[in-house]
C-alpha cells in the first residue's frame, strides 16, 4: 500500500512547481482525487492522509483518528459531514482556496466509557523532499476552532520525522510517545461560535536533523499535560472533542533566496506572469523606486504600459531578501525587438576574420574587450550583417545588441582565435 502511495505522491509532484519553495504539496488542500462525501476523507485531498495509512478503522471508532476534509464541491445538506460553508459542524470559509481538513486535537479521557483513550485525529502528508540536516525550517499552518466544540486546548503542533509514526496501529490514541518540533503552548480558542471566520497562525523554527520526510499535525500530549477548559456544557453528551478546521500548511527553508524569474519581453497591451504560481510564498511585490506594496504571494499578472522592473521582497525567518525582474515592453508592430530576444544569432564562434549577425536588423552592436573597453559601434542596418574583426587581437569579446528606443540589452560572448 505504501509503495502504491509513494508512486502516486512522485506523479503529484509536477502540479506543485519544479522548484518547490514550499515543501508541503497540496499545501491549502485545493487538489482532491474524489471530492469528500461523508467523515474521513483525509487521504482525497492526495498526498495527505491519517496517521497510519495501513489503518482502517473498525465500526465503533468511526469518526476519529482519521481527518475529515471538506471542501465547497461537497454541498449541504447532501454531504452534511464535509460541505464548506455550510457543514453539520461548523458555518466556515476556509482561508484560502476552496478545502479545509477538521481534525479532532482534544477529548476529556474521563467522558470515553470504552475503547481507546483519549482520542485524538492526527493529519499527515509526506513532504516533497528530505529535510537537510542543520538547516532551519519555518514551520506555518493556520487553525481555526469550530463552532460545535465543547473544549477548546493548547499544544497544537507539527512532527517531523522519517516516517516512523506512520507504523503505528493505534492511529486514534494520543501519540505521546513523540514530541512535536513545532507546538503551540497558548490555548487556542477564537470565540468558537458557529459562524466565526477566526484563524489562528502557529508559526515557528526549528532545525533539522535530516532525516524529516514526514509532517504530521496534531496535539501530542496526555489530558494531564494539556491545557483545556470547557467553552459549552458538558453534562448532556459523551461526545464532547475540541474540534478544529485546519488550512494553509507551509516548510520553507529559511536560506531561501527569492526568485522573481527572468527578465522577458511583451508588446504593448499584454500581459505577463512573474514570479512562481506556487502558494504561501513571503513575497510581497514592488515597482522598483515605490514603497507600496502591488501585490503578495508567489507571483502575479503583470500588465505594465512602459518598460518595467519589479522587485519581490522575502520577509522569512525574520530577513528580508529581494530580486529584481525588468519586463520590456516593446510598441506594438515593433517585430524587431521580438526577433533580437528569440532569433539573434551572433556567429561564428570561435571566429577568425568575419563576425555575422543575424536577426538584428534596427539594432545598434557594440563590441567591448574583456575589461569593458569599447572597440566598436555601429548600426544593423539588415537582417544579415558582417562585421570584420580581423584587425582585433585574439581574445574574448563582448557582443552587446541595444534597442535605443527602449534600453533593451541582447548579449553574447565570441572568442577570436
Amino acid at each position: 500500500m505504501k509503495n502504491i502511495m509513494f508512486f502516486l505522491f512522485v506523479l503529484y509532484l509536477p502540479l506543485a512547481g519544479k522548484a518547490q519553495i514550499n515543501l508541503v504539496v497540496n499545501p491549502s488542500f485545493e487538489y482532491y482525487t474524489m471530492c469528500p462525501d461523508n467523515f474521513e476523507g483525509a487521504k482525497y485531498a492526495f498526498p495527505w492522509t491519517s496517521l497510519d495509512t495501513l489503518w482502517a478503522p473498525p465500526d465503533w471508532a468511526h469518526a476519529w483518528g482519521i481527518p475529515d476534509y471538506c471542501n465547497v464541491c461537497s454541498v449541504y445538506p447532501t454531504y452534511p459531514n464535509s460541505s464548506v460553508p455550510l457543514n453539520g459542524y461548523f458555518y466556515h470559509y476556509p482561508r484560502t482556496g476552496a478545502g479545509m481538513m477538521q481534525v479532532n486535537m482534544f477529548c476529556e479521557e474521563r467522558l470515553i466509557t470504552g475503547g481507546p483513550q483519549q482520542f485524538r485525529d492526527y493529519l499527515q502528508s509526506r513532504l516533497s523532499k528530505q529535510l537537510i540536516s542543520g538547516k532551519t525550517y519555518l514551520v506555518t499552518f493556520y487553525v481555526s476552532s469550530e463552532g460545535v466544540s465543547f473544549y477548546s486546548c493548547n499544544n497544537i503542533g507539527a512532527y517531523f520525522d522519517d516516517g516512523t509514526i506512520d507504523t503505528t496501529h493505534n492511529p486514534g490514541w494520543t501519540q505521546t510517545q513523540y514530541t512535536p518540533q513545532i507546538v503551540e503552548t497558548a490555548i487556542i480558542n477564537d470565540t468558537a461560535v458557529g459562524d466565526s471566520m477566526t484563524w489562528i497562525r502557529i508559526q515557528d523554527t526549528f532545525t533539522a536533523r535530516g532525516t524529516e520526510k514526514f509532517i504530521t499535525i496534531g496535539q501530542f500530549t496526555d489530558q494531564a499535560h494539556t491545557n483545556f477548559f470547557a467553552i459549552k456544557d458538558t453534562s448532556s453528551s459523551l461526545d464532547l472533542p475540541a474540534l478544529y478546521l485546519v488550512d494553509d500548511v507551509s516548510v520553507i527553508d529559511c536560506g531561501n533566496i527569492p526568485n522573481a524569474g527572468r527578465d522577458t519581453l511583451i508588446t504593448l497591451g499584454d500581459s505577463v506572469f512573474i514570479g512562481s504560481h506556487e502558494l504561501l510564498i513571503p513575497y510581497t511585490w514592488y515597482v522598483l523606486g515605490s514603497s507600496t506594496p502591488i501585490d503578495s504571494g508567489g507571483g502575479f499578472w503583470a500588465h505594465p504600459a512602459a518598460t518595467t522592473t519589479y522587485v519581490v521582497e522575502q520577509n522569512l525567518c525574520g530577513i528580508k531578501k529581494r530580486d529584481t525582474i525588468k519586463v520590456w515592453v516593446a510598441p506594438v508592430g515593433l517585430s524587431e525587438l521580438h526577433t533580437a530576444v528569440n532569433n539573434v544569432r551572433v556567429y561564428p564562434n570561435p571566429v577568425v576574420n568575419e563576425l555575422t549577425i543575424d536577426g538584428a536588423k534596427g539594432l545598434d552592436v557594440a563590441i567591448y574587450d574583456v575589461v569593458g573597453k569599447e572597440i566598436l559601434h555601429s548600426a544593423i542596418t539588415s537582417e544579415r550583417q558582417v562585421l570584420d574583426i580581423s584587425a582585433l587581437p585574439n581574445g574574448t569579446y563582448i557582443v552587446q545588441l541595444i534597442d535605443k528606443q527602449t534600453g533593451m540589452k541582447v548579449v553574447r560572448n565570441v572568442l577570436k582565435s
